[in-house]
């Protein structure tokens, strides 16, 4: 099996050596007879031990003649550890194809793909807000009602639900590409506002006041908030600004925005989201399923459609 694994990490070094690519097609000649069950005629096998050998029996007799009595267990063992090390490479780099991590779906292990964890990294909730931590494994959709919260009823299958919030660097990341994502596949989109990195609630009783006299109007202010300096989230001038981009009375808004009504109807809408039990924001439910952190756009594509219709 010495062959073998010779052959992978020649072909690796051939890619950077032409003498490498030379000895490459020679293990390549022996592993095609070896996996025959035919013993290999190149003589390679006895080349490469002679190289090693000689190269080992400068530093230590006895380690040469180890090595010689078990040259052919110490490359099975090789063969094994190069095949296992393969299989995991080509299972971290599926994963991370279609979840976003080499471990899979909300995994926050170390990957050198993502090395910095950007694609789990979340605006986390004060903790302050539940009774008890949550964690991945309790993210649901089953005990939230989510008929109060902006949605676009698609016209085909699927449903993407995106809690967020508009100051938070992730959601803002990924909002414009799960709408997009939504429209373009037919699936209904619900987008739940939870400030996160804002003072205030200021914005989400605009959206509430907005979505209820215009909801076309609302997913226009969606637009501009989701654009606007991080300042503006927390005062009544970037709201008023805001409701004059989009042709609204800005004293009827400011009534709807300082109501009572309004106040309880936001509160409950928090309640509400709390009860899926996330934990930071963007977390993103597709088809039901939780996606914590921005994912790349590739990973909810296939969420939402499949792999096969992803790779069209």
């Amino acid at each position: 099996m010495f062959c073998i694994v010779a052959f992978i990490i020649l072909a690796i070094f051939g890619i950077f050596s032409a003498g490498s690519r030379e000895l490459a097609r020679e293990a390549w000649g022996c592993v095609f007879r070896r996996v025959t069950f035919r013993p290999c005629t190149t003589g390679f096998d006895e080349k490469i031990k002679s190289r090693i050998l000689g190269s080992v029996i400068n530093r230590s007799e006895t380690a040469a003649r180890l090595l010689n009595r078990n040259f052919e267990l110490i490359a099975w063992a090789m063969f094994l550890i190069v095949t296992a090390s393969s299989v995991y490479a080509v299972r971290g780099l599926y994963l991370f194809y279609v979840t976003g991590s080499c471990s899979g779906l909300n995994e926050t292990s170390f990957c050198l793909l993502d090395p910095s964890g950007e694609n789990s990294t979340v605006s986390a909730v004060d903790a302050g807000c539940r009774e008890k931590p949550t964690t991945v494994e309790d993210l649901t959709l089953k005990e939230a009602d989510l008929r109060s919260f902006p949605t676009i009823k698609g016209k085909g299958e699927g449903s993407i639900v995106v809690i967020g919030c508009y100051g938070c660097a992730y959601t803002r990341r990924v909002y414009h590409s799960l709408k997009e994502l939504a429209e373009r596949n037919g699936a209904s989109f619900t987008f739940i506002d939870y400030p996160v990195k804002v003072k205030t609630n200021l914005m989400t009783r605009l959206g509430y006041c907005v979505y209820r006299q215009d909801p076309s109007r609302y997913w226009k202010l969606n637009e501009t908030l989701f654009t606007a300096q991080l300042p503006t989230l927390d005062t009544l001038e970037g709201a008023r600004a805001t409701t004059a981009k989009l042709g609204l009375d800005w004293g009827e808004i400011s009534r709807c925005l300082d109501a009572p009504a309004t106040r309880d109807a936001v509160d409950s809408q928090a309640e509400e989201a709390l009860k899926t039990n996330f934990f930071g924001t963007p977390t993103v439910f597709i088809n039901g399923k939780a996606f914590v952190g921005p994912k790349p756009d590739r990973v909810y594509a296939i969420a939402l459609k499949g792999l096969a219709y992803w790779l069209k």
